[in-house]
């Protein structure tokens, strides 16, 4: 009916001046606060739009607005208006079709976009599955050793497959880090950068929060700005990898950046619920690691505001 169609439409347009303001906010201090201050606006953004009910609060902008809006109206009633003299009383009959076919229309283009959306991603998570599917256990002793100093409730495996050609990571209550077939095992001052930023992926159960970005897009698939929200909190998702590494191996910022740029092969095909240590905006990457600095109170209460 109406009344739920305005319900939705008021909140799309909240998520999308949420997603404006974080867009905004990430281009000013990105390097300025901890990646993960990102991470919570966008989870903030990603309630508002999926949600489909909120809570009123009298901190609110909204609400702020609110009050504003009838002092003004009240200002007009209070004016005094001329008589207007009396005129007949017409009554016409209501039509209603043309407002509910519009509705109705509205309803089935929404849910046609979301339909065709969602397919779009299952179709590309499939394929990528189905190619997951022909990797092969890791049996190399730097792996054993890796797996078993870095314990989790969930079953971790290392595979390789040739189908990839970067480091990613997949599945949520059996994840799977997944290796190129070209890996040098011999490596390993690189290989425990690449294996620590996929595990930091799998603590965090990113494999989730890509669904809930993809959930938003299928739902709002209209709006460009949930599409931004997309692609850019998939951004931040790593870059609050990157940050946390750099944290776990003592600054070692260089060291980690040279071994990001030769990760730089792109994977082929989409992968909408994989994690990847890949070319994803390579610079705004190297440029966030090198600028990683330890969290002082500043930057907490920075974040915190």
């Amino acid at each position: 009916n109406e009344g739920e169609e305005m319900s939705f439409l008021q909140m799309s347009l909240h998520g999308a001046v949420m997603i404006a303001v974080i867009t905004i906010l990430r281009a000013l201090v990105l390097n300025k606060v901890p990646k993960k201050t990102f991470l919570v606006l966008w989870a903030m953004a990603l309630v508002r739009l999926l949600v489909p009910f909120s809570l009123p609060s009298r901190l609110s902008v909204y609400t702020l607005f609110a009050r504003q809006i009838p002092a003004g109206s009240d200002a007009t009633a209070a004016s005094p208006l001329p008589a207007l003299p009396a005129a007949p009383v017409t009554v016409t009959p209501q039509v209603t079709a043309p407002s509910a076919q519009a509705v109705s229309l509205w309803a089935v283009i929404w849910l046609a976009g979301i339909a065709v959306c969602a397919l779009t991603f299952a179709v590309l998570y499939i394929r990528c599955y189905r190619e997951f599917q022909t990797s092969l256990p890791v049996e190399h002793d730097y792996a054993r050793r890796w797996l078993a100093a870095h314990p989790l409730r969930r079953k971790l495996a290392i595979r390789q497959s040739d189908r990839v050609s970067s480091p990613l990571t997949f599945g949520v209550l059996r994840p799977v880090i997944l290796m190129p077939k070209s890996t040098d095992w011999s490596d390993e001052g690189a290989l425990c950068f690449v294996l620590e930023h996929e595990f930091v992926h799998v603590q965090r159960f990113d494999a989730l929060s890509k669904l809930a970005l993809i959930a938003a897009v299928c739902v709002h698939w209209f709006d460009p700005l949930v599409w931004v929200m997309y692609v850019l909190a998939d951004r931040d998702l790593e870059l609050s990898c990157d940050e946390t590494v750099v944290r776990r191996f003592g600054g070692a910022r260089a060291d980690y950046a040279r071994t990001l740029i030769r990760m730089m092969e792109t994977r082929g095909g989409g992968t909408p619920l994989c994690s990847g240590f890949s070319k994803n905006a390579m610079e705004e990457r190297i440029t966030a690691i090198m600028k990683t600095k330890k969290t002082t109170i500043i930057s907490f209460v920075l974040a915190a505001v």
